[in-house]
């Protein structure tokens, strides 16, 4: 004969079901929230991503090419050598991104926000920005000499 007891050991379907929904239902509160943390995280890829692009066109064009940002305007663009902008997917008619509400460019005290990469590989100076939303900050450094880009968040009020 069956035992009783032992048939109904473990987690019944309605259990599952609502340990699911729970989990799900936190899950999709906290995406959001994450996701809405990192704007300035992706307004500094996206510029390093523009900066790569135009090093890159420098180089294999042996042209000059001019990475504006404007703090002013919390904008950015590339300029090849010839004064037209550098095609760019999500640009307007004159290459500039704008950033998303909410997001502020700064300027690096004593440290140029323009940058000309030159057909060497290098740089002209180096350069410096700092991109703030909320309580997130980033900071995106180049170098003149090897023309590194490298984009870091600001932790304990420390700039990398």
């Amino acid at each position: 004969m069956v035992d009783r007891r032992a048939l109904n050991r473990g987690i019944s379907l309605v259990e599952v079901v609502m340990v699911s929904a729970i989990g799900l239902t936190l899950f999709a509160m906290a995406v959001p929230a994450a996701q809405n943390d990192d704007v300035a995280g992706s307004v500094a890829r996206n510029i390093v991503s523009d900066a790569v692009r135009a090093r890159s066109h420098s180089r294999r064009a042996w042209e000059t090419v001019t990475m504006q940002i404007d703090v002013g305007n919390e904008r950015w663009r590339t300029i090849k050598q010839d004064g037209s902008h550098l095609a760019s997917a999500g640009a307007d008619e004159n290459g500039w991104h704008n950033a998303p509400a909410g997001v502020d460019f700064r300027q690096v005290v004593d440290m140029p926000t323009d940058l000309t990469f030159l057909p060497n590989g290098r740089a002209s100076q180096s350069t410096s920005a700092r991109i703030l939303t909320g309580g997130k900050e980033w900071v995106i450094n180049i170098d003149a000499l090897s023309a590194r880009i490298t984009a870091n968040p600001v932790t304990g009020g420390q700039t990398p």
